[in-house]
């Protein structure tokens, strides 16, 4: 509503809403602070992230990458992503990185993007075994127009079957071998995967989403090692 200024002012009704957002705030972060929150894909954020996420840096653009850029006064943005790009590259041996995505469906549309044109075949994990809903028809694949082949699976040892995988990819002779799930217990068996993807001259990606955390801390496998070109 209006005052007689003609300024907005606060109602009862706009206060109303504010305390409700107020409170499903509070009881969300309670929630996670008494809990133990289940989802592999999510995390717990740091008082220091926190606070930069509600500083004057959370309002401005950044388009473009450090040194060239869209909008003036990013210097401070050249900094901070320009060290971010650097550890990353570090922490996951890796010979280039791109910190911008903000969530792995995003890094996933834009691997996508870049390693396979519209019709290209891809293979990839099914859904229903696991693979993550990006890697589908309903996802990254089907926004890029990919002919999708998925791997026979290995029910009991819960991973793709190697040798059916391998004889999949030769047959198919897909632009994209992609790896890594959203629902998975262990590494995924990927040198020999990633070789036969290699020998029809396949791009080979993974997508560790749901397991960055302990690859970064050497706990898993390690897919830029185990043949992977591009991780995500």
């Amino acid at each position: 509503m209006k005052g007689k200024s003609g300024a907005w002012a606060a109602s009862k009704e706009n206060l109303r809403y504010a305390e409700i957002v107020e409170s499903s705030v509070k009881a969300s972060g309670e929630l996670y602070r008494d809990g133990l929150g289940m989802i592999a894909s999510e995390n717990i954020v740091s008082p220091a992230v926190r606070d930069i996420v509600v500083s004057d840096l959370h309002g401005r653009y950044a388009e473009g990458l450090p040194g060239k850029r869209y909008y003036q006064g990013c210097e401070d943005f050249d900094t901070i992503e320009a060290l971010g790009i650097e550890l990353a590259r570090e922490v996951f041996g890796a010979s280039f990185a791109n910190i911008q995505s903000i969530s792995g469906t995003v890094s996933n549309i834009g691997a996508l993007k870049a390693l396979a044109k519209p019709g290209d075949n891809i293979t990839a994990v099914s859904t229903a075994d696991g693979g993550h809903i990006s890697h589908a028809r309903m996802g990254a694949v089907g926004l890029r127009d990919l002919t999708l082949t998925t791997y026979p699976w290995d029910e009991d040892r819960m991973e793709p079957d190697v040798d059916a995988a391998c004889k999949t990819i030769r047959e198919v002779e897909p632009k994209v071998a992609l790896f890594g799930q959203s629902v998975f217990l262990f590494p995924t068996p990927m040198k020999e995967m990633a070789a036969a993807a290699k020998e029809v001259g396949a791009s080979v990606m993974y997508d560790g989403a749901h397991v960055l955390g302990l690859i970064a801390g050497g706990q898993f496998q390690d897919p830029l090692r185990e043949g992977a070109d591009v991780m995500t």
